[in-house]
């Protein structure tokens, strides 16, 4: 049966997306889950092409059809505005550490439709399965990890385990996902046996393990909203009355939470947390490159580049300077404000449909059908929220697009015909050419994301490289290797940017300002290089020369009272006065109590 042998496929890109880590790439996480969501993806994408065409009227009938055009319009805008965008790599393979350009969307959206194709309530337990498999996993990971355990010694950057995320907030976030799966298994699973207890049982010892040690409040928000679509389809299944009362009761709870989060009312001192204070920075940055750029976006995956040129005064006051973010961190505002309203509304419409399609039918169907809807959205909607104030990671975004695609399916599976009168499944037949197809869609989509793994593997072991600045050959050695992983990744500005940051590490001050020129060349709006390069120039001693570097760095940092510091030094070395005072100007003009303010005055 062709939709039970999907459904493997999806739940296997799913724990792909989850649990993949490489530890001799760069960025060990992202990467590494984007790489295999991509390849696997397409390979089965290819798996199933012939059939697709062959049976393209069965499989996106009626409103599915819909759906699957609203998708491919989405992600037709998504590849017109990435070749459109002033840097076409960073466009489709993304930011070094998030991977969100347009390769990735594609493989998402390759995930939606085949969903959309295959996914039946007969195997929705599949997906279910992978994730709470996936959960065991990740929830075992994080118990090696709090008792120093695990056999992959990361950097210690936050307090809670991270699992195989990299981060406490994404692994909370998903292992909350699996939490609620196992919640849903264990009353509403098909299976009769005994034994199908024990799965769902050891899920939810070791993701509830896992999302407690991140400390992450997210996870257990997400928990609490998966229980709550449960909780509700349990009420309204006993009577209307119960129902109706306990969506009264998860309404104001509901409402007193969210201003709690605000800091608002009696809950505000559990759930508020500083780091909603800079949501509201970095959503308010996003509102201003859509205010100035409202068609087209600053470009796909230029948020980071474009930040500092957008924040406003009351965030570089509140944070200091040097505050920094490459993420609006909610999809809808990141997805418009680096391609615009176009882009954004596209998202937007085919999110808000898979909600109002879900919740419909989840109130006007029953049996199996609505069981397996109910699941979809009690893990869908966690995710959503997830989405409003983070980003779009990968181990938790793949399981939104793969279960939106069930929801549309479900959603549109027919249970009003009695099964006698049902027309049976024709079997599938493999056609000859469906394993050479499949093969050659997964190695299409290997060759094309291959490409920024080799770099980040070359790139990692040159970047932490040591020298010794006595033996000249040791640093030609280094930037040898630099020069040697950009190449492997070339018209990539970020890795000689990186290259930049670790000569200026080693104090290689030359070198470091070749790199960073490097940069430059690709993305003339690279602020970070330019500032590698105003700042190597001035260490060097050279202040005279680091002016132009240093005023680029203003121009796409105009609120940074410490590059107008450095610009002021520069001034008075080059004896012009009369462009010290205005730089002197602007910095008390920006922040009069600042320690940069005070430094100024005193020169």
């Amino acid at each position: 049966m062709i939709s039970r042998r999907i459904s493997i496929g999806l739940a296997l890109i799913g724990s792909f997306g989850s649990l993949g880590i490489l530890t001799s790439l760069f960025d060990p996480f992202s990467a590494a889950k984007t790489f295999l969501i991509t390849c696997v993806a397409f390979g089965l994408f290819g798996y199933t092409a012939l059939h697709m065409f062959k049976s393209w009227t069965e499989l996106f009938n009626g409103t599915k059809k819909i759906f699957l055009f609203a998708s491919l319009t989405f992600l037709a805008l998504f590849f017109v505005r990435a070749i459109t965008s002033a840097d076409r790599n960073l466009a489709f393979f993304g930011v070094v550490g998030r991977n969100s350009g347009f390769i990735t969307y594609s493989a998402y959206v390759v995930t939606f439709i085949l969903a959309l194709a295959y996914i039946r309530s007969s195997v929705f337990e599949v997906l279910i399965m992978g994730v709470l498999v996936s959960g065991v996993i990740a929830g075992f990971y994080s118990f090696l990890e709090k008792f120093g355990l695990e056999p992959w010694k990361m950097k210690q950057v936050y307090e809670g385990t991270s699992s195989l995320f990299g981060n406490p907030n994404f692994s909370g976030a998903f292992l909350s996902l699996s939490f609620v799966a196992a919640v849903w298994s264990l009353f509403y699973s098909s299976k009769k046996s005994s034994k199908r207890f024990i799965l769902p049982l050891l899920t939810l010892i070791m993701s509830g393990f896992g999302v407690y040690t991140a400390q992450a409040l997210q996870g257990f928000i997400s928990i609490a909203l998966g229980l709550i679509v449960i909780l509700l389809y349990w009420a309204f299944t006993k009577t209307k009355t119960l129902g109706i009362a306990t969506l009264s009761v998860f309404s104001v709870s509901g409402l007193l939470a969210v201003l709690g989060t605000l800091q608002i009312g009696p809950l505000s001192s559990f759930l508020y947390k500083g780091s909603v204070s800079e949501r509201g920075d970095m959503w308010r940055t996003a509102f201003a490159m859509i205010n100035e750029n409202p068609l087209f976006g600053v470009g796909i995956e230029r948020y980071g580049i474009a930040f500092r040129q957008y924040r406003d005064l009351d965030h570089v006051l509140r944070t200091g300077s040097d505050s920094f973010s490459d993420n609006a961190h909610n999809v809808l505002l990141h997805l418009t404000s680096t391609g615009g309203l176009i882009l954004g509304g596209a998202y937007a419409a085919l999110t808000l449909g898979v909600a109002v399609v879900g919740i419909r039918a989840a109130m006007r169907s029953s049996g199996a059908k609505r069981a397996a809807l109910v699941g979809s959205l009690a893990l869908w909607i966690p995710i959503q929220a997830q989405n409003a104030i983070s980003v779009d990671t990968p181990g938790v975004f793949i399981w939104n697009w793969i279960f939106a695609g069930a929801i549309v399916a479900l959603a549109f599976e027919s249970d009003l015909i009695p099964v006698a009168k049902q027309k049976p499944q024709k079997p599938f037949e493999l056609h000859p050419l469906t394993p050479a197809v499949a093969l050659l869609c997964g190695l299409l989509a290997l060759g094309v994301s291959i490409k920024p793994i080799m770099a980040q593997h070359s790139f990692r072991f040159a970047f932490n490289l040591g020298v010794d600045l006595a033996n000249a050959e040791t640093v030609k050695a280094k930037v040898d290797l630099l020069m040697k992983a950009e190449g492997k990744d070339p018209g990539n500005a970020t890795w000689p940017r990186y290259s930049a940051n670790s000569l200026f590490i080693d104090k290689a001050w030359k070198e470091s300002i070749a790199a960073g020129e490097r940069a430059v060349a690709i993305d003339s709006q690279d602020w970070v290089s330019w500032w590698f390069i105003a700042s190597a120039y001035e260490e060097s001693g050279n202040r005279v020369a680091a002016i132009p570097a240093r005023l680029k760095t203003v121009e796409l940092d105009p609120l940074n009272t410490s590059v107008l510091l450095e610009l002021a030094k520069n001034y008075r070395a080059s004896g012009d006065e009369i462009n010290f005072e205005k730089t002197k100007s602007a910095i008390l003009r920006i922040n009069p109590a600042s320690p940069d303010a005070q430094a100024v005055s005193g020169l």
